[in-house]
């Protein structure tokens, strides 16, 4: 069985793959994201991550004045140092959808966004060979939206859903779940 823990560090791999094939001109490029560039999509991957960290009381050092790409490794250690360790990970708090631990808000939420944000900033710089999600990825993707329908439409997260294809595969099928449409 597969951890939270474990999960996290397939996905911020990939997710790390990815940015480390990204052009840096590219940056700029508009992103799936409505208004975002690339960018903006990798700033939020970084802030919300350090944020959830901070709050948690767990340090997230030297990421300070610099820029997302480079900050990213710093984060991605932090947030794996802090699930590989049983106290912070197994730490309780009241989220948003009621009680829950560190380990279970990344592994519902954080890990699910490395997974459609690396489609996004993926598709966005045309880096075919990083935007294909696996069938684990699509299925936690999938189980984590469970029963988030009204939230997950709120301004500012998923957009409404988009008409795909009767033969669509299963991917084509989540992208246009959560308001993105397949290219």
């Amino acid at each position: 069985m597969t951890t939270p823990s474990q999960r996290y560090a397939t996905s911020s791999a990939r997710f790390t793959a990815l940015l480390d094939a990204v052009p840096d001109a590219s940056l700029a490029t508009p992103s799936p994201c409505e208004g975002w560039s690339v960018a903006d999509v990798l700033a939020h991957v970084v802030s919300t991550e350090t944020d959830f960290m901070v709050q948690r009381g767990v340090v997230v050092s030297g990421t300070d004045g610099l820029p997302s790409i480079a900050a990213w490794p710093l984060v991605r250690a932090a947030m794996q140092g802090a699930l590989d360790d049983p106290a912070i990970a197994g730490a309780t708090f009241d989220g948003y959808f009621g009680p829950t631990t560190v380990e279970g808000t990344v592994d519902r939420f954080y890990t699910l966004d490395l997974i459609v944000h690396r489609w996004d900033i993926a598709t966005a710089c045309r880096l075919a060979e990083h935007a294909t999600l696996t069938a684990d990825e699509i299925e936690t993707v999938r189980s984590n939206l469970v029963g988030l329908e009204p939230v997950m439409r709120s301004p500012g997260l998923f957009g409404p859903e988009v008409a795909v294809a009767a033969d669509a595969d299963d991917q084509a099928r989540l992208l246009a779940y959560i308001g993105r449409a397949a290219v």
